[in-house]
């Protein structure tokens, strides 16, 4: 507002400028607003503070309640998670020292650690002495297109009746049992006449009407068959009806055979199964042990195959009836295919075993593979291609 002083006679002046106030409302009409009672003022709600107070107390009590139930279920989860990780701990800690303890249990102070761990996939497919506990050996010469393929059928012993049954006894008992074609082979078994044992003598009487003097190969295959059949005897005698030395057209009179007085290269051949056994090569295997090890190398003809997978070359070194093969390059059989190296290792030792020679095999980097310890002389197969009979 301005500071401006305002005398008397101004501020009358400016009065009489306003405008005049007239209402022209009837008396009547003023006279009725101004006699209206006014309303009575209403009273206040006296239960509206209890209704407050006692909602007020149902929210606290919601809140306290859901309060307390969570705390109890954070408490029992916090406890059950710390069961769960003391349980889980307690777990690794008790698998941690069983660990440690079968290692410990497996391995003697200082001792050379075996780079190729157990393999449960790798089974020998040979006969070995220390495998033989309760159960007998039926080792039998089958037949393949003009082959011999001896194969070991491996039986409990509670399936004879007889402690300790002879190779004629189980020969007799079981051969006619074996399913030769569903195994891949030619139906041979069992031998045409009559097989008589005394000792450790094998003597077969030929009828007239025998088939095994067909020609020189069934004759051949005759007589390996029997070799290998009773390769555990001292001697085997082919004779006639009489009893008398018989008399084949394509060999003349059949001398007394000895089972495993020549050796043998063990090498693959396949059946018609389509599996592939160990097999001896019989006329194609050399004098001595070192050439017959040294003859797996390289396949003798087109039916048998070389156990020796390609790439793999060795020399062999022999001081008297003790052979060494000793691989060129330090092999390692984890890089090979497991039943190639198996078949590898097995007819080395088959072709040492029928020389009459032990085995050891040096410059592999694993030390013992599969059950073999190489960093000592082999065991060897007392019979090959092992076939489990069945348990009735």
């Amino acid at each position: 507002m301005p500071n401006d002083k305002w005398n008397d006679e101004e501020i009358e002046n400016l009065l009489r400028d306003f405008p005049k106030i007239q209402d022209k409302r009837p008396k009547a009409e003023v006279y009725k607003k101004l006699s209206h009672k006014e309303q009575t003022p209403r009273q206040p709600k006296r239960w509206l503070p209890l209704l407050v107070a006692i909602v007020a107390f149902l929210s606290i009590s919601v809140l306290v309640a859901s309060l307390l139930q969570q705390n109890g279920t954070d408490s029992s989860s916090s406890e059950t998670e710390s069961r769960d990780a003391e349980s889980t701990m307690a777990t690794d800690e008790a698998q941690t020292e069983q660990a440690e303890q079968a290692q410990g249990d497996n391995q003697e102070p200082n001792e050379a650690v075996s780079l190729a761990p157990e393999d449960p996939q790798i089974q020998r497919s040979a006969v070995y002495e220390s495998e033989l506990e309760d159960a007998h050996v039926l080792r039998i010469g089958l037949a393949y297109h003009g082959y011999v393929v001896p194969v070991s059928f491996v039986i409990p012993t509670q399936l004879t009746d007889m402690a300790e049954p002879t190779a004629l006894e189980l020969y007799e008992t079981f051969s006619g049992q074996i399913d030769e074609s569903g195994l891949g082979f030619d139906d041979y078994h069992p031998y045409e006449g009559e097989l008589q044992q005394n000792g450790s003598t094998i003597s077969h009487f030929l009828p007239n009407s025998q088939t095994y003097d067909q020609g020189s190969a069934s004759t051949s295959l005759y007589l390996y068959s029997l070799e290998e059949t009773f390769m555990n005897q001292q001697e085997i005698r082919v004779l006639n009806e009489a009893g008398e030395a018989a008399q084949l057209s394509h060999m003349g009179t059949v001398e007394p055979l000895v089972p495993g007085e020549k050796g043998q290269s063990f090498y693959l051949l396949e059946s018609s199964a389509g599996e592939a056994y160990l097999a001896p090569a019989y006329g194609m295997s050399p004098g001595n042990v070192k050439d017959a090890l040294l003859a797996l190398q390289q396949s003798p003809n087109d039916d048998y195959r070389s156990p020796v997978p390609e790439g793999v070359s060795y020399r062999v070194e022999v001081d008297g009836a003790n052979a060494d093969l000793i691989f060129e390059e330090q092999l390692d059989l984890e890089t090979l295919d497991k039943a190639a190296a198996m078949q590898m290792i097995e007819s080395m030792a088959l072709t040492a075993e029928s020389y009459g020679s032990s085995l050891a095999i040096s410059n592999t980097i694993q030390s013992e593979w599969a059950g073999f310890d190489f960093s000592k002389e082999l065991e060897l197969p007392v019979s090959p291609n092992r076939i489990d009979w069945p348990e009735k």
